[in-house]
């Protein structure tokens, strides 16, 4: 009996602490909740910050591509549109469940050198609520920050570098001669007397760099005589024949283009499948047909570049669906298009280009397309060169820079 005695007492001693046990259990649970969950949020945090910069700066750079600014010498004149779009597309973002702030104060450039301007846009979010760190004290964390810089790549003139590869190329040949027969030097091959556009002598760099008003070739108008064979110009072949062509046209072919590569011309009669692709392209009725040359104004509705500015100014026209939805007025500024495409240039060494043939790439234009006339010519005005140097090469490879435009644009830089 007294030992039964001693053992209940000793059980009486030791009464309540499981009630410790599960206290402490359930504060060591809570700091590693707080570790895991907390810590966790933080870095979710930081990668949509550094989404949301990496964003804006490729939607900023891709304003110098488009303006064609890249090729007239500087792009300071880019800077506000560049910041636009960079704020507008890194507010898009989310951070921490709510949308990223972006000011123009966080965008800033580097255009010391115009072939390949870069901007810098930094996010940052105020402080962050915490879930079980609260429990100790901690209602909120410091907030976060990332930084992303992108610049407007240009391969022309370069001797080696990655394989340059773009896509959404339209299904037009243009041969490597300037259409301003005034300039004549350096002098081009079989292009009667005149320069080319992208001098093989110099690794393809642009052999007029800086804009028609000051005797450079961003601004010239061109004229792709589609129909004519054989002839200067022509119709490219993407692999789907006539049939594919004027789709090639409104959409585009997405597959990715290379210099060193050949691309055959198209056969047979193009007016009626060029026309009706053209007019859809610049949001035109079918059958819509502008007078030459172009000139700053919209003669019908379309979009239209104003070539007397350097760099050149795209202004919306009234049949522009963003003017339509009332998203932007009438003849406003824009930095981009529908009416923006891009080319083939091929080796004038392939001069005269016959139907069928099989011309060498060596680069690409992009082109405003102001309109299209009865004979099936698309008019335009030049915007950029992109000469794709001795890096030519295989799309194929992983070691290759691919862009959607003339120009790719690219992150350089990520800090935070």
């Amino acid at each position: 009996m007294a030992a039964s005695g001693r053992v209940r007492n000793k059980r009486n001693g030791e009464r309540g602490i499981s009630l410790y046990l599960v206290a402490g259990s359930l504060f060591i649970l809570l700091g590693i909740s707080a570790l895991a969950i907390d810590l966790a949020s933080l870095y979710v945090a930081r990668n949509e910050a550094q989404r949301a910069a990496d964003s804006a700066a490729l939607a900023g750079a891709k304003v110098f591509v488009e303006s064609g600014c890249i090729n007239s010498g500087t792009c300071a004149g880019q800077e506000g549109a560049a910041t636009t779009r960079a704020v507008r597309v890194g507010s898009q973002n989310i951070l921490a469940g709510v949308n990223v702030t972006v000011n123009a104060g966080d965008v800033s450039f580097d255009v010391g050198t115009p072939q390949n301007p870069r901007i810098t846009v930094t996010v940052e979010s105020g402080n962050l609520n915490t879930f079980f760190a609260k429990a100790f004290g901690i209602a909120s964390t410091g907030g976060v920050n990332a930084t992303a810089t992108a610049e407007a790549y240009t391969p022309s003139g370069t001797a080696g570098g990655p394989t340059f590869c773009t896509s959404c190329v339209r299904p037009w040949l243009i041969p490597n001669c300037d259409p301003n027969v005034l300039h004549i030097i350096p002098l081009g091959v079989n292009c009667g007397g005149a320069a080319p556009l992208l001098d093989p002598a110099s690794n393809y760099s642009v052999a007029n760099p800086g804009c028609s008003s000051g005797g450079g070739v961003i601004g010239e108008p061109i004229l792709i005589a589609i129909e004519t064979q054989p002839t200067v110009y022509g119709a490219a072949d993407d692999g789907t024949g006539m049939v594919g062509y004027q789709t090639s046209i409104t959409t585009c072919n997405t597959g990715q283009k290379t210099c060193g590569t050949t691309t055959p011309t198209i056969t047979g009669t193009k007016i009626n499948f060029t026309v009706p692709g053209i007019d859809t392209l610049l949001h035109l009725p079918i059958n819509t047909f502008g007078a030459p040359p172009p000139a700053p104004v919209a003669p019908v509705g379309q979009d239209y570049v104003d070539a007397t500015i350097c760099p050149l100014q795209i202004h919306a026209g009234a049949l522009n669906p963003l003017v339509a939805q009332g998203v932007v007025p009438v003849d406003s500024v824009i930095s981009t298009s529908d009416s923006i495409v891009t080319a083939y240039i091929f080796d004038s060494n392939n001069l005269p280009l016959a139907a069928g043939s099989t011309p060498t790439i060596v680069g690409f234009a992009q082109i405003f397309v102001s309109q299209v006339d009865s004979n099936g010519d698309v008019w335009g005005v030049i915007l950029s060169l992109a000469g794709c140097g001795n890096s030519g090469g295989s799309c194929s490879s992983g070691s290759v820079i691919k862009g959607p435009t003339t120009l790719p644009v690219r992150l350089i830089r990520q800090a935070s």
